[in-house]
């Protein structure tokens, strides 16, 4: 459950607020073109951000929660509206350049990946997963939790999707994460 109540899938959604958007813009397959006379294929759409969001080994509960985001993330925005904001290219495929997202779709993108998963237990699998094992997750999830505001979360995320690198509370949720990693590792 997150702090909103709401149920989260247990995922291995590797969404850590610094490496959102660049880090998966590598994840989803080519595919051909999904506009026609009509406009574009939504569930073509669909699918390009499932894959995206579920990464390159999606286990059932990834592919879960990418679907959320995916309907979540529709709900919200439109394939053209993506596609003005930097996450889909022209032929709406996934945009396969880094790029800044427009405040618009970033912060639609954040509000349906923070429907969809965690931050804490993303957060917490990712440091788990880069000190190989070594981390006390329960020690870092707990400092997290002290350390980070729901707002904070949601700020930070957004403006790490626009290359905000210079938003304070990007900054505090990266200090929070080093903080808390130093302090959770356990000894040897």
């Amino acid at each position: 459950m997150t702090r909103s109540g709401r149920r989260v899938p247990r995922g291995r959604a590797f969404l850590v607020a610094l490496a959102c958007w660049p880090a998966l813009v590598g994840c989803s397959e080519a595919s051909s073109s999904k506009e026609d006379a009509a406009g574009p294929d939504v569930d073509a759409v669909r699918a390009e951000l499932v894959a995206l969001f579920a990464g390159d080994h999606p286990g059932k509960d990834s592919t879960e929660a990418a679907e959320c985001f995916a309907d979540e993330l529709l709900d919200d925005v439109t394939p053209a509206q993506l596609r003005a904001g930097g996450v889909l290219d022209e032929e709406f495929d996934v945009n396969r350049e880094v790029t800044a997202l427009d405040r618009t779709v970033a912060e639609a993108w954040t509000d349906a990946q923070l429907a969809c998963t965690d931050f804490v237990a993303e957060s917490t699998k990712a440091q788990d997963d880069l000190t190989n094992g070594k981390l006390d997750t329960t020690k870092y999830a707990a400092c997290l939790d002290v350390r980070l505001d729901q707002e904070t979360i949601r700020t930070a995320t957004i403006a790490a999707l626009m290359a905000d690198w210079s938003d304070e509370a990007l900054k505090d949720l990266s200090v929070a994460q080093s903080v808390c990693s130093k302090t959770s590792l356990q000894q040897s």
